[in-house]
């Protein structure tokens, strides 16, 4: 969510040069399965659910992780930049893209788009075209909302990182605006909601529910045990037992006494 709470944009030049790279990148052609999943949408944003052609070699060989993916709707010339969660232990392999295409005033960054926009550009069972531009970073399970949060946020940093022009501070509004109207996305004057596929402001994924119950309970067993995960409980009952797996963090040790 690109706001005080969940910053996570990236330059819209970063998006542009990342784009440039699906000319040599050959298509995958996906079906939309669905949307925003309840961890995505606990997390901030909003994202668009794929089912990939499970007899397909590269679908085959891909790593399970996030990938930094350009997605594009049926009719349609342009592509929109996401990043891409795969789900591939399934019998039918799928993947959920938060697809950032949400410009800023100055069309000078991009944000995640609204679920209101994903489901008019790409309707359930519908066709689309993806293409992988990259692999970012490996698959961790069973982690929570807040996680997630942290990690859309580390996923947005390096595509900016790797793609950001240094020696070009902002991509020209017109250009931005362009490659926007060409994957189907037409940015709207605030308070004309006219068009289906357009950005009138739109409220945050989690409007209503900043902070889930579930991550209060985790905040709660953290103040009354200790003020980091794998305090002094120990046992399944622990909200953080799945996290077991991580090293603990070594004791601090004994002021030395001196010898009299």
């Amino acid at each position: 969510r690109a706001s005080l709470c969940f910053p996570m944009a990236i330059p819209s030049q970063a998006a542009l040069r990342a784009l440039e790279q699906t000319d040599g990148v050959p298509p995958t052609a996906v079906k939309v399965a669905g949307y925003t999943t309840r961890k995505t949408r606990a997390a901030g944003a909003d994202s668009v659910r794929l089912r990939l052609p499970p007899g397909d070699a590269g679908v085959a060989a891909l790593e399970q992780g996030a990938y930094l993916v350009a997605l594009r709707a049926a009719g349609h010339v342009g592509s929109i930049l996401g990043l891409a969660g795969t789900h591939l232990g399934a019998d039918e392999p799928g993947m959920e893209v938060v697809l950032l295409g949400r410009p800023d005033p100055k069309f000078s960054s991009l944000m995640y788009l609204p679920e209101a926009v994903l489901r008019s550009l790409f309707p359930v069972d519908g066709d689309a075209e993806l293409r992988l531009l990259g692999f970012l970073l490996p698959v961790q399970h069973d982690c929570p909302e807040q996680w997630l949060r942290d990690r859309l946020l580390k996923l947005a940093n390096l595509v900016e990182e790797k793609h950001a022009d240094v020696a070009r501070s902002e991509a020209p509004a017109d250009e931005v605006r362009a490659s926007l109207v060409a994957a189907g996305v037409v940015p709207v004057a605030e308070g004309n909601a006219g068009a289906a596929k357009g950005l009138a402001p739109t409220l945050p994924a989690d409007h209503g529910d900043r902070i889930s119950q579930e991550e209060l309970g985790y905040w709660d067993e953290e103040m009354r045990l200790n003020t980091r995960c794998g305090a002094s409980m120990d046992g399944e009952a622990r909200l953080d037992y799945f996290m077991s797996h991580m090293p603990a963090e070594p004791p601090l040790a004994a002021p030395a006494t001196r010898a009299r």
